[in-house]
């Protein structure tokens, strides 16, 4: 009897011991009892992520992490192997695991969002892994652009103490009083332009005073004349419209027609045709009218020395002189001549 009670002991204690083993086994990751697919994925960090955290899709968990080790590659980083429980859940083998945290006490687990490819992840595939920014890292995130603005003022602070250091140096404040007397006399030249200009006002008021009065004088004119321009506005608007009225395009084509008629008849004279044409172009009228011109002065001269060749008077019945004329004389002249030629031709 005693001895049985020792077996049922024994065996509650080695029941109660296999069920402690499970358990803590359970809370690291192992599952005996179920079929998870193993999957991995390798961090540069975890950032305090541990067995039995949860792995969630949108949130659901549906699977925990199973190992936590170093890469066997030996390059620091850390081989994560978690478990997928859920048979019916297809993961694309650009699926992201990315570590998160799944509470405000920071416990982390392992998001699994899926990629776009049509291509289905392995039971043993690694997955791409990513880590979440975590809050230190946001803030810092944020404090970037207002830490890059608190320098950027600081430096324009700095320009403008510096600018200030060197007004403020004894080298260049030995200008300072040089610029404030170049003010100072800019200052009483303007004042001096403007006394000059009130006093050139002052002298020549009545010559304004004049210039308003015949503006005045010469609106008022305008004003008084307001009719007599209104009419002749009116005569010049009739003057336009008669103007206007008037067959202006048949006369000027009339004109056109005439003016190229006149260019035809220029044209022609210009190139010989007809009568006027050819005493215009041919220099036979122009030498005729010089031999005319001659053999009509000779004709005069004969006349002048030889009157009793035209007119016979004779009151005693006696007989004058004959005298040479002056074309008998050239003919004479050209008889000599040539028959000098001649003769010294003969002679050679």
């Amino acid at each position: 009897m005693q001895k049985g009670r020792e077996i049922k002991v024994g065996v509650l204690v080695l029941l109660g011991g296999v069920l402690l083993v499970l358990g803590v086994n359970y809370l690291k990751g192992f599952n005996p009892l179920g079929n998870g697919r193993e999957f991995h994925a390798v961090y540069e960090r975890i950032d305090g992520l541990a067995v039995s955290n949860p792995v969630v899709v949108n949130g659901f968990k549906v699977g925990q992490v199973a190992a936590i080790d170093f890469d066997a590659r030996g390059s620091g980083a850390l081989h994560v192997t978690f478990l997928i429980e859920q048979p019916n859940l297809q993961l694309p083998d650009d699926t992201k695991a990315r570590i998160v945290s799944n509470d405000l006490f920071g416990t982390k687990a392992i998001d699994l969002i899926a990629g776009r490819s049509v291509e289905l992840a392995q039971v043993g595939d690694t997955l791409p892994s990513e880590i979440e920014m975590g809050i230190a890292e946001s803030v810092k995130q944020e404090l970037i652009p207002l830490r890059q603005r608190t320098d950027q003022l600081i430096a324009g602070v700095d320009e403008i103490l510096l600018n200030l250091q060197t007004v403020f140096q004894d080298s260049a404040t030995q200008g300072l009083p040089k610029a404030f007397e170049s003010i100072q006399r800019t200052m009483e030249n303007l004042e001096s332009t403007s006394r000059t200009l009130d006093l050139t006002v002052e002298e020549n008021r009545t010559a304004l005073n004049g210039i308003v009065n015949n503006m005045e004088q010469l609106t008022g004119f305008i004003n008084d004349q307001q009719g007599n321009l209104s009419n002749a506005l009116g005569n010049f608007s009739q003057i336009s419209d008669s103007l206007a009225s008037l067959e202006l395009a048949s006369t000027l084509r009339k004109a056109d027609a005439s003016i190229a008629e006149l260019n035809r008849l220029l044209e022609g004279l210009n190139a010989g045709e007809g009568s006027l044409g050819k005493l215009l172009k041919s220099d036979s009228l122009h030498d005729g009218l010089i031999a005319t011109n001659k053999e009509l002065q000779f004709l005069l001269n004969d006349l002048y020395l030889n009157p009793q060749r035209y007119v016979r008077v004779s009151v005693f019945g006696g007989k004058e002189k004959r005298k040479l004329s002056e074309k008998e004389l050239e003919r004479l002249q050209r008889l000599i001549d040539a028959e000098l030629d001649e003769r010294e031709a003969g002679g050679n």
